[in-house]
C-alpha cells in the first residue's frame, strides 16, 4: 500500500470502509488512532527541544513504537492526531524510513487544548471500520496488544478497555485510571476511585460504525476520553477486556521511562529460556540490547560480531596451552551471553527478519561446531594423540552435516524458524517415539542446549577439563545428527499429510 502521510483535517479525509461487511467476522482490526496532540512536557535532544512522544524508549521513539507495535499484530492504517508540536512531530516522523511504507495519516486538530476527547473525535470521525485507540505516550509489549485483539474478537460489537488485573504491579497507582468492574463490564471509572479491581491500561477498541458517533459525543462536548467512555458506558455498555499478563507503561517522566524500559526487558525473556539463559545469559544480554538499541544496533551486526568473537576463542583453545584454553571458554561463554543480544534488539526494536532469523540460526550452529571441534584439536596439540585428531574431524563433519540441514529446513519452511524451533521439532519426535533410541536423546535433554552447553564448556575449560567437554560434544553431536535429521523427515512427512 502506498505510504499516506501529511497533516489532514476532518474534511479532507476520505472514508475509511470495510472491504467486508460488518456482520462478518474479521482477523484483525486494520485501524488505529493514536492520539499525539496535547501540550505536554518537552524534552532535549542534541540542543533541541521536542515534545514527549519523540523520547527515545528502548530505542525507538514513543510515537514511532506505537506505530510499529500496533502494525506487528496487523494493523495497517494509522491516524496519529497532532496539535501543539505538529511541525516537529510530522517532521521527525516523516523522516523515518522504516514508516515510509506504512499508511501514515496526521490529523491536525486546532482545539486539542479543549481535551483528548476533542481529538479522539477528529482522529476517530471518518473511520468506519472497528478501529482501536491508543495514547502516544504508552507502551505495550506485542504479546499485550494481540491478547486484547483475540479478546475483543469474541465480542466484536461491543467497545472494550484493555484492563490489568495485577494491581500490585501498577507502577504508579496514584496516577493511573481505576476501574470497578460489575459481570464483565466497566461500572466506575476514574483516578479517584476508593474501590477498584482493575486499572486502566490506555488501549481501547471500538466496533464498526463508531467513529461518527464518538465524533459527535465530542462535538457536543464530551471534551476527555474519559467523558466519551462514561456516555457509551450508560448506553451500550463498555466491556472490560482483562489481560492477566498485561505489560504496559504509561511515561510521564524520567521514573516512568525508566519503568517502560524495564518492562520492555521483560518482553525479551522467552518462556522457553533454559536455567542458565533465565539467570546468568539474560540478566546481562538484556541490558547489552537496551544499551545497543540507543545506538541503532543492527540485529545482524550482532550475530556477525558474535561468530568472529568466537573464532578467536576457538583459535586460543586450538593451542592445547592451558592459559589459551581458560580464555578461549571465557570468551565462548561471553558470546553465548551475546549471542541472546541480536534476537533481543530484533524484538525490542520490531527488526525482525526471515532472513535475520536464518542468518542467527546458519551462524550459531556453524560457530559452535569451530568451538567444538577446536576443543578436540587443543586436546591433540597438548597430547599428540591422534586419536582426537581424527575424532574432531568426525565431529566436524557430523555437526556441519547438522548445520546444514537445519539451516535448509528453516529456509525451506518460509517462516521465521529457528533453533529452537527446530529443537521443538526433535523433541515432538521423540516424545512420539518409545525407541532406545528416543530414550538416550531424553536422557540428554538440556545438555544439548547452545546455552548449557556453552556454560559446560566454560567451566571444564576454566578447570583444565577441556578433553572431557570435546568427548561430551563429540557424543552430543553424532545423537544431535540422527535426531534432528529424524524429527525433520518427520515433519515433512507430518506437512504432507503422510503418517
Amino acid at each position: 500500500m502506498n505510504r499516506s502521510i501529511g497533516i489532514v483535517d476532518k474534511d479532507s479525509m476520505e472514508n475509511i470502509t470495510l472491504e467486508k461487511p460488518v456482520t462478518q467476522k474479521w482477523d484483525i482490526v486494520e485501524h488505529a488512532v493514536i492520539l499525539a496532540a496535547g501540550n505536554g512536557s518537552r524534552f532535549k535532544e542534541k540542543g533541541v527541544e521536542l515534545p514527549k512522544v519523540l523520547l527515545k524508549v528502548g530505542g525507538l521513539r514513543l510515537l514511532e513504537r506505537a506505530v510499529l507495535a500496533l502494525n506487528q499484530i496487523g494493523v495497517k492504517h494509522f491516524y496519529i492526531v497532532v496539535g501543539a508540536y505538529k511541525e516537529q512531530i510530522v517532521e521527525v516522523m516523516s523522516k523515518i524510513k522504516r514508516l515510509q511504507d506504512l499508511d501514515i495519516n496526521f490529523v491536525e486538530c486546532e482545539d486539542y487544548d479543549l481535551g483528548n476527547g476533542v481529538s479522539f473525535g477528529k482522529g476517530a470521525a471518518k473511520i468506519d471500520a472497528p478501529f482501536l485507540l491508543t495514547m502516544s505516550d504508552h507502551i505495550f509489549a506485542i504479546k499485550t496488544l494481540q491478547s486484547f485483539v483475540d479478546n475483543v474478537k469474541e465480542v466484536p460489537n461491543l467497545p472494550a478497555l484493555a484492563c490489568d488485573p495485577n494491581l500490585e504491579d501498577v507502577f504508579d497507582m496514584d496516577d493511573a485510571t481505576k476501574v470497578m468492574s460489575k459481570d464483565g463490564f466497566i461500572h466506575k471509572i476514574s483516578k479517584e476511585l476508593s474501590s477498584y479491581d482493575l486499572v486502566d491500561t490506555g488501549l481501547f477498541y471500538f466496533p464498526a460504525n463508531y467513529g461518527k458517533k464518538i465524533a459527535q459525543k465530542a462535538a457536543e462536548g464530551a471534551h476527555g476520553v474519559s467523558d466519551i467512555m462514561k456516555q457509551l458506558i450508560s448506553e451500550s455498555g463498555v466491556r472490560t477486556a482483562v489481560i492477566k499478563k498485561a505489560i504496559w507503561q504509561d511515561v510521564d517522566n524520567p521514573s516512568m521511562r525508566k519503568e517502560a524500559e524495564r518492562q520492555l526487558l521483560r518482553t525479551l525473556v522467552k518462556d522457553t529460556d533454559g536455567w542458565v539463559s533465565k539467570n546468568i545469559n539474560r540478566v546481562f544480554s538484556t541490558r547489552t540490547s537496551l544499551f545497543l538499541s540507543k545506538f541503532n544496533t543492527s540485529p545482524n551486526f550482532v550475530t556477525t560480531f558474535v561468530f568472529f568473537f568466537t573464532l578467536w576463542g576457538a583459535w586460543m583453545v586450538s593451542t592445547g596451552e592451558y592459559m589459551y584454553i581458560a580464555i578461549g571458554g571465557l570468551i565462548f561463554q561471553i558470546a553465548s551471553i551475546l549471542d541472546g543480544c541480536d534476537g533481543e534488539l530484533a524484538r525490542l526494536t520490531y527488526k525482525g527478519s526471515r532472513f535475520g532469523a536464518w542468518y542467527d540460526t546458519i551462524t550459531d550452529n556453524i560457530r559452535y561446531v569451530i568451538f567444538l571441534t577446536a576443543l578436540g584439536v587443543g586436546a591433540y596439540n597438548a597430547t599428540g594423540n591422534e586419536v582426537y585428531f581424527y575424532c574432531s574431524i568426525v565431529l566436524a563433519v557430523f555437526a556441519s552435516y547438522t548445520a546444514f540441514i537445519m539451516g535448509r529446513f528453516v529456509w525451506q519452511n518460509g517462516g521465521p524458524l529457528t533453533n529452537l524451533e527446530v529443537t521443538k521439532q526433535v523433541d515432538e519426535n521423540v516424545n512420539n517415539s518409545q525407541g532406545l533410541f528416543s530414550k538416550i536423546v531424553k536422557n540428554l535433554r538440556g545438555i544439548e542446549k547452545q546455552d548449557v552447553s556453552a556454560f559446560m564448556a566454560f567451566i571444564l575449560c576454566i578447570i583444565g577439563l577441556y578433553k572431557v567437554m570435546f568427548w561430551i560434544a563429540f557424543i552430543g553431536v553424532i545423537i544431535a545428527a540422527f535426531a534432528v535429521t529424524k524429527s525433520i523427515n518427520a515433519a515433512k512427512r507430518r506437512a504432507a499429510g503422510v503418517n
